[in-house]
């Protein structure tokens, strides 16, 4: 069976705890912050990760006491955000709100133009979330046996949508395309909110999303969820059958999440990273912003210090190369 993200990083901590001595108390840094901060989403507005990177902000921005203003750098799979805070000034000022995207997009890109490991310090992991594989309220299929047969049986005819190469809606689908050795074609779309417009109109048949954006379209009846990646069922959709649930023997163990990370530029003083995580985890406690999170089908990740949340963030980079070999996706 895989093992969970909750799993990874409590290994991971495990691993890193000699790294960080308990009880040390490093100074703050004075005045800071003394100017806005300017917080990347490297993904369109409307979509997970925008939806959650703005409730963060208005939580970060309560507890700091100062303006966070949200920025939405687009494009290549949270490459460009993400390059926009490798190269900018180390000094606690621009931050990245990225999800698992950053740990794929190693395998998916030949040439980078940064290392999602080395030009960053990960702050903090903050929450997880499942992803559901929907379809259309009209189409024809309603579980997703049906759909992966139908698939199996006219390869290439079908087409499936996703916010971009590397996001949580791709790699889920690659995912169970490749177990089950169906075939779609994938259709790259600069939101989410594009691709959901497409399988309304018939154009493409499913959409893999995450909880923090399917829940308004399951609930509104745009859509048909058919699955949840999660092992076991979600509180939010009781009635929702997992992956494993499908009936399809090559999925009995499939489980999945999407993780949301806040980054800032390597070489940003150690007391600012320290006043950073430690106001991450402060919102983590907070018990109305994990409602909020709740809301959006969302539950924290577990608490961790920075060597094991740097750790984690290494073993998801080598988890997802693994994945995008055995799915047979090269670097482009």
């Amino acid at each position: 069976m895989a093992p969970t993200r909750r799993t990874i990083l409590s290994a991971s901590l495990a691993a890193a705890a000699s790294l960080s001595a308990p009880g040390v108390l490093r100074a703050q840094p004075a005045g800071y912050p003394e100017r806005p901060i300017r917080l990347i989403l490297p993904f369109s507005a409307g979509g997970p990760t925008d939806t959650l990177g703005r409730v963060f902000a208005e939580q970060l921005s309560k507890q700091m006491n100062a303006r966070v203003l949200v920025e939405n750098r687009t494009g290549a799979g949270s490459t460009i955000g993400a390059d926009v805070v490798a190269k900018a000034a180390p000094d606690g000022y621009t931050l990245l709100f990225n999800n698992l995207s950053h740990s794929i997009n190693p395998s998916l890109y030949r040439r980078m133009p940064y290392d999602s490991v080395a030009d960053f310090v990960p702050v903090s992991v903050l929450m997880e979330g499942p992803v559901v594989v929907l379809v259309g309220a009209n189409s024809p299929f309603r579980t997703l046996k049906e759909l992966i047969e139908a698939a199996r049986a006219r390869p290439d005819h079908y087409d499936f949508g996703s916010a971009g190469n590397g996001s949580a809606a791709h790699v889920s689908m690659v995912q169970i395309l490749a177990r089950t050795g169906a075939r779609m074609n994938h259709i790259v779309y600069r939101g989410v909110a594009n691709a959901m417009t497409d399988l309304l109109a018939g154009t493409i048949v499913s959409v893999n999303d995450t909880s923090t954006t399917a829940l308004g379209s399951i609930r509104g009846g745009m859509v048909r969820p058919l699955a949840v990646t999660s092992p076991a069922r979600v509180p939010f959709l009781p009635d929702l059958p997992t992956v494993r649930e499908s009936g399809i023997p090559e999925l009995a163990d499939f489980q999945m999440s999407t993780w949301n990370m806040l980054f800032a530029p390597a070489g940003t003083p150690q007391p600012i990273i320290d006043r950073l995580h430690g106001e991450v985890r402060s919102a983590m406690k907070d018990p109305g912003f994990v409602a909020r999170l709740a809301e959006l089908g969302n539950v924290p990740m577990p608490d961790a210090n920075l060597a094991g949340t740097r750790a984690f963030l290494v073993s998801e980079v080598e988890r997802w190369r693994d994945v995008m070999n055995q799915a047979g996706i090269r670097p482009e």
